[in-house]
């Protein structure tokens, strides 16, 4: 037993200090007050103090609340007038009815990378960003709800159904998930009281949100604005919109990009100059490959964004597409929009066949024959086949080979054209189809006037052997300089104090995207400052869809960051004592995800959190009440076994012992103890 006092090595269960004298006190973990040393149970709070009262100890364990704090997107659907239709029906066919509205509902649902929660009765509740997040669950949520009714509408055309309507409600914002009274996970907080709320003040067969939920896809959507209403039980007012359709922007991106409100490009030279090489390669006729990797955020579609601006005065066919969350499972689905680009973007009105008629000159520009490219080519635009081009009556498995060399040719002859530049986003979404066509392009374009970029996030692991006319680009995080220039250019006229702007460089970590929301969200607070750990909600899904997927891993970063910004292996160990090659596999994951960084060699290995904000959001996760038992844990692990972390850095010991006299007090007057995570933080940094 190490003593505060003189920091003499005492005896286990010793009573008094054998060098000073200074009786040992027994902190309580749950409430820590401090009680006499042959304490078995806690005088403050009866909690066990010794294996004595293991009974006890499991019981609370039982009894202990368990869950985290998430943001979540919350979707209520109800139907409407239902009390009257089920009058009119017999029992058995009113639940057949429901069942049928139930499953139509659920899967427009889970299409959309939603959970089902719970039916009550006729209603459903589906949560967002739950158990998994994604980066757009706002956006998933209306498009399942803009399904729903799609859905019901489609039952709705059955012979001798019953004419149903819905209303759907959604809102967004923090809440808690965890256990209830039953087995299933409840959420606790605001979002699930205001989406129900708000869906009974939606009009029958439409889709109502809130404003929080409005600014996560603002431009993403076409809105009606229905004003600010009163809703019953809600304290204050909430601004409603009606979701009509998708306004065609596949990512915010392209809203900001449309919009003018792309942030003045910075950095990024070196990069931009290599793709300057690479094109001035393709103009000569040697084909070139780009692949431009990076996590979300770090800047790529803005990359190639400014690239196509440099190039502008050079003729060129430019055409752009992307892969999407909600279309892995479409086979060519980006291919598609490649064609309507090239094909000059032909009007949704045209008859059949006149858009047949535009595509056979593109075709034989390129070098193919109409009449067999058309019949292959046809059903990817949803193009009705003619008398004169009929459908292929060719084996499907041939009929797809026989369609992937049309492409490639198709590409390659329009590249003889003209110089052409094909940008491809976000491979890490890609469907097998397109990947394929991909593979092809980039094997055979090596003798054409032809640029092939590709964007993807590091989890994206390219199919095809990297060869001479190949360029991979990692795009790394921005520099300070270039990060204050950011913050600059984004608040515009209005100055930031050099405190704010600091700590904006130090919770980013040079990712533009986080840059500039912060950034924002700083502008928007009231006193232009950073207070705590705040984290814009445009980022709340983003940070979480990347704890989401560490699996077992999530709970090493968790504990990790209540430790600090940095933390060594053996105290992280100590902590949370599980076996050493599950830690080491778990840390392993996170430094390949770069969210850590790492020196050394475990068990001597020191990591650090990439950016503040992923261990923001990780330590953000955690339920108060497990930060302040691992808290306590950390203190007392650093106290016990890290005695030379504590001599290292004494003003922190010295604070820590203050801290302490200071929390005893206040325990001993029936007050609440000071909390010690500032002391732990600033002990794990060192």
């Amino acid at each position: 037993m190490h003593c505060q006092n003189c920091s003499a090595e005492n005896p286990q269960g010793a009573k008094f200090c054998i060098q000073c004298a200074t009786p040992f006190l027994r902190l309580c973990e749950k409430c820590s007050y401090d009680n006499p040393s042959a304490a078995r149970y806690c005088a403050q709070c009866a909690a066990p103090l010794d294996d004595a009262a293991s009974i006890l100890a499991k019981a609370e364990s039982i009894d202990s609340p368990t869950g985290e704090r998430r943001h979540l997107t919350v979707l209520f659907c109800d139907l409407v007038g239902s009390t009257a239709i089920a009058a009119q029906l017999d029992p058995e066919e009113w639940r057949e009815t429901v069942a049928g509205y139930h499953r139509a509902a659920a899967e427009a649902i889970n299409r959309f990378n939603g959970y089902v929660a719970k039916y009550l009765g006729d209603g459903v509740m589906a949560y967002f960003g739950y158990p998994q997040a994604h980066d757009n669950d706002a956006e998933c949520a209306a498009h399942a709800g803009l399904a729903i009714l799609d859905a019901i509408a489609k039952l709705n055309e059955q012979p001798g159904h019953a004419t149903l309507s819905a209303r759907v409600g959604i809102d967004s914002g923090p809440v808690v998930i965890g256990k209830g009274a039953g087995s299933e996970a409840e959420v606790f907080g605001d979002a699930p009281n205001i989406a129900a709320r708000i869906q009974t003040a939606a009009d029958p067969s439409t889709v109502a949100i809130s404003n929080a939920t409005h600014r996560l896809i603002s431009g993403l959507f076409v809105v009606e604005d229905r004003g600010t209403q009163a809703l019953k039980g809600i304290e204050l007012p909430i601004q409603i919109y009606c979701v009509i359709q998708p306004s065609g922007a596949r990512r915010r991106f392209d809203v900001a990009t449309a919009a003018g409100g792309l942030t003045p490009f910075v950095g990024r030279g070196d990069e931009l100059r290599s793709l300057a090489n690479r094109w001035e390669r393709a103009l000569e006729g040697d084909g070139q490959v780009a692949l431009i990797m990076g996590e979300a955020g770090i800047g790529k579609s803005r990359l190639i964004q400014r690239f196509h601006e440099q190039i502008a005065g050079i003729p060129h066919t430019w055409i752009e597409a992307g892969a999407g969350a909600f279309f892995q499972n479409t086979p060519f689905y980006p291919v598609t929009e490649m064609l309507r680009q090239m094909l000059g973007e032909t009007s949704d009105h045209s008859e059949p066949t006149d858009e047949l008629a535009q595509l056979a000159p593109r075709l034989e520009l390129a070098g193919l024959t109409p009449a067999e490219a058309i019949p292959l080519i046809a059903p990817l635009l949803n193009l009705t086949p003619s008398a004169k081009y009929p459908p292929s009556a060719l084996p499907p498995e041939q009929q797809r080979r026989r369609l992937l060399a049309t492409l490639v040719e198709w590409v390659l002859g329009s590249a003889r054209a003209q110089p052409l530049i094909i940008a491809t986003e976000d491979l890490h979404w890609v469907d097998p189809s397109t990947l394929e066509l991909i593979q092809l392009l980039v094997e055979q374009g090596a003798g054409a006037r032809l640029l092939l970029l590709y964007t993807a996030r590091p989890e994206f692991h390219a199919p095809w052997p990297l060869r001479a006319h190949h360029t991979h680009i990692n795009l790394n995080r921005l520099d300070v300089r270039d990060v204050r220039a950011m913050v600059a250019q984004v608040a515009a006229a209005k100055a930031l104090a050099d405190e704010t702007v600091a700590t904006v460089v130090e919770r980013t970590g040079g990712i533009p995207l986080f840059v500039e929301e912060l950034t924002r969200a700083v502008l928007e607070s009231v006193d232009s400052k950073l207070t705590g750990r705040e984290i814009p909600a445009t980022l709340h899904d983003s940070l979480m869809a990347r704890l989401d997927r560490l699996g077992a891993a999530k709970e090493i970063i968790q504990v990790g960051a209540v430790i600090g910004n940095q933390f060594s292996y053996e105290l992280l160990h100590a902590v949370h004592p599980i076996g050493e090659g599950k830690l080491q596999a778990a840390l392993h994951k996170l430094t390949d995800a770069e969210l850590l960084y790492v020196r050394g060699i475990a068990p001597e290995a020191t990591y650090r959190f990439k950016h503040a904000l992923i261990r923001d959001a990780a330590y953000e996760a955690l339920l108060k009440s497990r930060r302040k038992d691992l808290h306590r844990l950390v203190a007392r692990t650093i106290d016990e076994q890290f005695a030379s972390l504590k001599e290292a850095h004494p003003k922190c010991s010295r604070a820590t012992g203050r801290k302490r006299a200071k929390s005893r007090r206040r325990s001993r007057n029936g007050q609440p103890r000071a909390r010690q995570r500032r002391r732990v933080t600033r002990l794990g940094k060192h």
